[in-house]
């Protein structure tokens, strides 16, 4: 079996584009888009963001340009408000050194959450300074671009006296599939002035696993093909034997003796053993398509995310039924994960889908050795596809031949390369844009 990618791997920071970006100070400035990601930009955007306010930020803007309007000529005065200016600046810092926040943090909250949905998280508050008369905001510190605040000024603390706690609750928005990590929380005041923040910082490390959204189906037909997987709950399960029961006959020579029906044995004065057979389950394979070409836009990266939407919903069926389930994608990496009763829950399989990418590349010539290393023990194959092709059609000929019962679903809102009802020999559903928001419930 190849190897599971973890979803702490596949995490990677992607900068967002200035259409999406969120304009918020507890964005983490790496995902900056360009060209603020740079060193100086990020910063900028720290300082500018974090520790001034509003009024703060366009007094210190207002401060500079009579500044710069002060040093070009001795002949107007212009120094003489900008030397006022400047002066005001001082007891405004000095205040902000001399009230910081000096207090504990500790944050709960759950580590999977699906993409659309709010994560709630708690936060106790613990004052150990003696400037208990404060006012402190809580805010997450260098949130990723997929979480947002909401609202975005964060959670105000009471006032505290020393050793007092209170407890305070941040709604970060999910707005993006993935694994996603902050560094902490911010505790924040710009007492007395509110020109300028002065925080403490109490870094940690902060997850959460964003799913998919997908909407459960209640039926989905399943082509049987011409192999099924012997073995039943002995091979899909580790807690046990738990064979199918069919009936009594006599004693044989090296049948085993935890298997002898003493009541029956009684009754016909000869020894009698319970017969059982090995049940057969169904092992399906679900295939993703992660091809997005470069250069599609917005709506084939939409595509894409609805497919894989579309795979969580099929891999929730079976986990739902009696099925064993391999989960193969390709994109940057190769993913195969393995489910099936006791194998893994359907946590591990959104875990896989949450973390999976785009691939500019097509990625059938890195998913088919793997899928036909394990054809030999696959009864069906569902493909979720982004697209249906010559060369998806080419992959689907292959499966058949092979023996293997094949679905193919195209996720898809825009025409395809090819009708898929060309493809008189197997019968492909498209789903669009409309029939997913409405909620796929059978296909």
């Amino acid at each position: 079996m190849a190897e599971i990618v973890r979803a702490e791997e596949a995490a990677r920071v992607r900068p967002v584009l200035w259409r999406d970006f969120p304009w918020s100070r507890t964005l983490d400035a790496a995902y900056l888009p360009a060209p603020l990601n740079a060193d100086t930009g990020r910063w900028v955007w720290r300082t500018a963001t974090s520790r001034f306010t509003r009024p703060g930020f366009w007094f210190l803007v207002a401060t500079a340009l009579v500044a710069m309007a002060g040093s070009s000529s001795l002949e107007v005065q212009f120094y003489v408000p900008a030397l006022y200016l400047l002066g005001m600046w001082l007891p405004i810092l000095i205040a902000c050194r001399a009230f910081r926040p000096h207090v504990s943090l500790k944050a709960e909250h759950v580590r999977r959450i699906a993409v659309g949905e709010v994560l709630e998280v708690d936060v106790e508050v613990r004052q150990e300074g003696r400037l208990g008369f404060v006012p402190v905001t809580v805010v997450p510190h260098r949130l990723p671009s997929g979480l947002q605040p909401v609202p975005h000024e964060g959670a105000i603390a009471p006032p505290l006296r020393r050793g007092q706690t209170a407890s305070v609750r941040l709604s970060l928005a999910c707005r993006r599939r993935g694994l996603h990590s902050w560094r902490g929380f911010r505790a924040e005041t710009d007492y007395p002035f509110g020109m300028v923040r002065s925080h403490q910082t109490h870094s940690g490390r902060n997850q959460v696993l964003v799913y998919p959204r997908f909407t459960p189906m209640v039926g989905l037909k399943v082509p049987a093909g011409r192999r099924y997987h012997p073995g039943g709950v002995a091979l899909a399960s580790e807690l046990g034997e738990a064979f199918e029961y069919i009936g009594n006959r006599p004693y044989r020579e090296g049948d085993s003796v935890r298997r002898i029906d003493w009541r029956a044995t009684a009754r016909l004065g000869e020894p009698i053993v319970r017969e059982y057979r090995e049940e057969y389950f169904m092992r399906v394979g679900v295939v993703l398509d992660t091809h997005v070409p470069t250069g599609d836009g917005p709506a084939a990266s939409e595509n894409f995310e609805r497919a894989v939407s579309t795979c969580a919903a099929v891999g929730d069926f079976m986990a739902r039924s009696d099925y064993i389930v391999d989960i193969f994608a390709a994109g940057p990496t190769l993913y195969h994960l393995t489910a099936g009763r006791s194998l893994a829950y359907l946590d591990q399989i959104l875990d896989i889908l949450a973390c999976v990418d785009e691939s500019e590349e097509e990625p059938f010539e890195v998913l088919e050795p793997e899928i036909l290393r394990y054809l030999s023990r696959i009864t069906t194959i569902i493909c979720v596809f982004v697209d249906w092709s010559e060369l998806r059609q080419g992959f689907v000929d292959r499966l058949r031949r092979e023996g293997a019962g094949v679905k193919v679903i195209v996720v898809r809102d825009a025409p395809c390369t090819m009708d898929p009802a060309g493809y008189r020999s197997l019968p492909i559903p498209v789903v669009s844009a409309a029939m997913f928001e409405a909620g796929v419930r059978e296909l």
